[in-house]
C-alpha cells in the first residue's frame, strides 16, 4: 500500500513521493508525478457519465420526505432548481468549481484501481479540503492536511442577500428605459413566429441603416420574411461595445420597429412593472427560505457538493436568485400578452433564463419552441449534457425542455447522440453562423491578399482570466522568437483588454471583422474555449491552442484535431517555427462538421412545416 499526495499549491512539489497535481502538467521525466488533468483525459466519457448521473440524482435527492426540485416549487409544475448552477452547469464561467467536481471523480476512479493507504492534501481551498476528507472518509483511507495554517473553514461569509438587494436596485434604475419599448406593437402583432436573441452581435453596416440583422442568426430572418412571414424579436439586453446603454438600446430599437414593418421588437426587460417588482421580491425571498432550510441537509454526506457552497448560495440566495426571479416573471408577462404562437427559436447555451421562457411558453399554450445551439458543442462544456432519465421524465416539476433543438451539423449530431438525446427531437439545419467557412476555392498556402506583410495573429478570449495566461505564454515565448515577426491582438468583443498587458511585447490591437485579418494571418495562437479558432483552421492557417494547466479542455478543437494544442511557451515556439516550413498543409473540410448551404433548404423545410396552418389547427385540437 502507498501513500498519495494531491498537490494543489504553486509551491514546489515533492519529487520522491507519489504525487498527483491538481494544477499543472504531469513531469515526463518522473512517472511518480501526474496531472489529474491526464487523468481527465485517461477516463473522460466514464467522468462525464458519472457526474451527469450525480447531477440529476441531486435533483432528485429526498431531504424532508420531498426530492429537491419539489422543495423549490416556485409555480405550478416549476422547479426553480432548474435554474440554479447545479442544472446550469456552466463549468466555463459562471460555475469554475465544477471542474473540481471532475478533477474529484477522476481521482475516485484513479484511487478505485490503486493500493492507497493515505492522502496527504496541500490546498489553500479550504472548501476542496473538505471534499478530499469526505472521500477518504467513504473509502476508508487516511488523511491529513499538509497546510501549515490550522484546518477550517472561513469564519467570514460574503453576505449574498445584500448583494442580491444592492444588484437588484440597481439594475432596475438602468434598464429604466427599456420600459415600454415595443410593447403596444407586441400586443398587436399578428405574427405567429417568435425570436428569442440577444441585442448584440448585430451586423453593423446594417445598424448604420437603422435595418436589424443578427449576425447569430445571419440570412435566416431576410428569407422568412421573403416568403411572407412576419416575425416577432425578443431582445434580452446586455451592455456591450454596440449598445453600452439603456438609452441606446432603447432608441435602437424604436427605429427597428419603425424601419421594419414587418418585424416586431421588443426587450424582455419592456414588460417590467411595479407588479413584477412585488412578485419578484417575494419569489425570492421563498427561493432563499427554501435554500437556507435544506442547505445542511443536502450537502451533509456529499463529497463532491462540499465545493460548490457558494454555488449554492448564489443561486438561491444571492444575484443569480433574484435575477432568474425576475426573468421568470417578464416572460411570463410577455408570453401571456402576445397572440397565439406556432412556432419560437431561441439561442440555447441552457442559460437559466432558457429555463423560464420554456417554462412560461408552454404555459401559456405556444405551441413549439425550438432550441438553437448557435455555436460548437464542445466535450467538456457540460451546459448541453444531461443524464439521459432527464429526456424521458414526465413527472412532477420535470425539466422545462425546448419541443426540440435545431443542430448545425454531424458535429453536433455525434455530440447529442453521445448524451442520448432523442433522436426524434432533434433537427437537422443548416449552421448560420459559419458560412464563411464555405470557401470557393480550397485554403491556400501561406500567402498575402494585400499589400501588408503577414503576421502572427492572438486571439482574445471571452474572460479576461484566459487573456491573461495567452499574453503570459506569448511573452515568455517572444523572446525566442525572431525578431521581424510581426504580432497582432484581435480582443474579443465582449472583454476588453488594456494595452498595458502587452508590456514587453511589440504588438498591435486590431478589432476589425477575423475574415479580414485571416487573410494575411501566417499562424494563429488562441485560449482553449475560443470558437474563432475554428475560422483559423478551416482556413488552413496553422494553429495553436493553449491548454490551460487548470482547467478542462474547453476548445472546440479537441474533437477535430489535438495536434494543434500547447502547453507551455517552448510549445508555441516550436509550432511557430515549424509552420513556416511548411510547403502544403492538410485540412480537414468544413462540410464534414457543419451543413453550409447558404440556400437555406433545411432551415425553410423546417419553418414552413411547422407553420402551415392545417398542420398547426390539427395538432392543437
Amino acid at each position: 500500500m502507498s501513500n498519495l499526495i494531491i498537490w494543489d499549491s504553486t509551491e514546489d512539489f515533492p519529487m520522491d513521493k507519489k504525487v498527483i497535481l491538481w494544477k499543472g502538467f504531469s513531469s515526463e521525466v518522473n512517472k511518480n508525478i501526474i496531472s489529474v488533468l491526464d487523468l481527465i483525459d485517461q477516463y473522460k466519457e466514464e467522468i462525464r457519465h458519472r457526474y451527469l448521473r450525480w447531477s440529476y440524482d441531486l435533483s432528485e435527492k429526498k431531504i424532508l420526505d420531498s426530492s429537491i426540485r419539489d422543495h423549490f416549487e416556485l409555480k405550478p409544475n416549476f422547479s426553480f432548481w432548474w435554474t440554479s448552477a447545479f442544472s446550469e452547469k456552466s463549468n466555463f464561467s459562471k460555475s469554475p468549481e465544477i471542474d473540481n467536481i471532475i478533477k474529484l471523480l477522476a481521482l475516485r476512479i484513479w484511487i478505485d484501481s490503486e493500493n492507497i493507504k493515505s492522502l496527504r492534501v496541500k490546498s489553500r481551498n479550504k472548501f476542496l479540503l473538505v471534499a478530499l476528507k469526505q472521500l477518504s472518509d467513504e473509502i476508508s483511507i487516511e488523511f491529513s492536511s499538509l497546510n501549515k495554517e490550522e484546518f477550517e473553514l472561513p469564519v467570514f461569509k460574503i453576505n449574498h442577500e445584500f448583494k442580491a438587494i444592492v444588484w437588484f436596485i440597481i439594475h432596475l434604475f438602468k434598464i429604466r428605459k427599456l420600459k415600454g419599448v415595443g410593447l403596444d406593437l407586441w400586443k398587436k402583432s399578428s405574427s405567429e413566429l417568435t425570436f428569442f436573441s440577444y441585442l448584440s452581435n448585430i451586423n453593423k453596416d446594417k445598424l448604420a441603416l437603422n435595418t436589424h440583422q443578427s449576425n447569430f442568426w445571419g440570412n435566416l430572418p431576410n428569407k422568412i420574411l421573403d416568403r411572407g412571414h412576419r416575425i416577432n424579436w425578443l431582445h434580452i439586453f446586455t451592455p456591450s461595445n454596440q449598445f453600452p446603454s439603456a438609452n441606446i438600446a432603447s432608441n435602437t430599437l424604436n427605429s427597428f420597429n419603425e424601419t421594419n414593418l414587418n418585424e416586431v421588437h421588443v426587450f424582455l426587460e419592456s414588460f417590467i412593472s411595479f407588479k413584477i417588482i412585488i412578485q419578484t421580491l417575494r419569489d425570492w425571498l421563498k427561493i432563499r427560505f427554501i435554500g437556507a432550510k435544506i442547505k445542511h441537509h443536502i450537502f451533509h454526506n456529499d463529497y463532491l457538493l462540499q465545493v460548490m457552497s457558494d454555488d449554492w448560495d448564489k443561486s438561491f440566495y444571492g444575484i443569480n436568485s433574484i435575477s432568474n426571479c425576475l426573468n421568470l416573471n417578464l416572460f411570463f408577462e410577455a408570453m401571456n400578452s402576445i397572440s397565439k404562437q406556432k412556432l419560437g427559436f431561441f439561442l440555447q447555451e441552457n442559460q437559466s433564463w432558457e429555463i423560464g421562457l420554456n417554462y412560461c411558453w408552454n404555459v401559456c399554450n405556444h405551441h413549439e419552441i425550438i432550441g438553437v445551439p448557435h455555436s460548437t458543442t464542445r466535450f467538456w462544456d457540460l451546459r448541453y449534457a444531461n443524464d439521459s432519465r432527464i429526456f424521458s421524465d414526465l413527472s412532477k416539476n420535470c425539466f422545462p425542455a425546448p419541443s426540440s433543438i435545431a443542430i448545425n451539423g454531424e458535429a453536433q449530431r455525434k455530440y447529442f447522440e453521445s448524451i442520448s438525446y432523442p433522436e426524434s427531437q432533434i433537427n437537422l439545419v443548416e449552421a448560420l453562423r459559419f458560412f464563411h467557412l464555405d470557401y470557393e476555392k480550397e485554403p491556400r498556402e501561406l500567402q498575402i491578399t494585400s499589400n501588408e506583410e503577414s503576421f502572427i495573429l492572438i486571439l482574445g478570449d471571452y474572460l479576461m482570466e484566459n487573456n491573461e495566461k495567452l499574453i503570459e505564454i506569448l511573452i515568455s515565448a517572444s523572446s525566442l522568437l525572431p525578431k521581424t515577426l510581426k504580432l497582432v491582438f484581435k480582443p474579443h468583443p465582449a472583454c476588453h483588454v488594456p494595452i498595458s498587458m502587452f508590456q514587453g511585447l511589440d504588438i498591435s490591437v486590431r478589432d476589425q471583422e477575423i475574415s479580414i485579418l485571416l487573410a494575411n494571418t501566417q499562424f494563429a495562437f488562441s485560449s482553449n474555449v475560443t470558437t474563432a479558432a475554428i475560422d483559423v483552421y478551416f482556413r488552413g492557417i496553422p494553429l495553436a491552442c493553449m491548454i490551460d494547466s487548470n482547467k478542462l479542455n474547453l476548445s472546440p478543437m479537441l474533437e477535430i484535431d489535438k495536434n494543434v494544442f500547447v502547453k507551455t511557451h517552448n510549445d508555441l515556439v516550436e509550432k511557430i517555427l515549424l509552420s513556416s516550413l511548411r510547403s502544403n498543409k492538410s485540412f480537414a473540410s468544413p462540410q464534414q462538421y457543419f451543413e453550409l448551404d447558404k440556400s437555406l433548404p433545411r432551415w425553410l423545410g423546417l419553418i414552413d412545416n411547422r407553420l402551415d396552418s392545417s398542420k398547426f389547427e390539427e395538432d392543437t385540437v
